[in-house]
């Protein structure tokens, strides 16, 4: 059986419109520890604002998923 290891320690973190199925942006080098911090309404609003106004964006749902890449080892 195979095993499955992260080669880098960091998450990234990826805010997607849920609509459209495309990545807003994405916030990358992030540890397990803060990731959390992104998942609340507040902290969650000051990022997406600016950059669904830049892009002239309203999309109803918004999927935040936090990323680790496992390879085979």
């Amino acid at each position: 059986m195979a095993n499955y290891t992260k080669e880098n320690p960091r998450i990234t973190v990826k805010f997607i419109d849920n609509d459209r199925e495309t990545v807003l942006f994405e916030i990358k080098d992030r540890n397990w520890m803060n990731v959390g911090e992104l998942f609340t309404d507040h902290i969650a609003n000051s990022l997406i604002e600016p950059e669904i106004k830049k892009k002239r964006l309203e999309p109803d749902e918004i999927m935040v998923i936090a990323i680790g890449i496992f390879k085979k080892t």
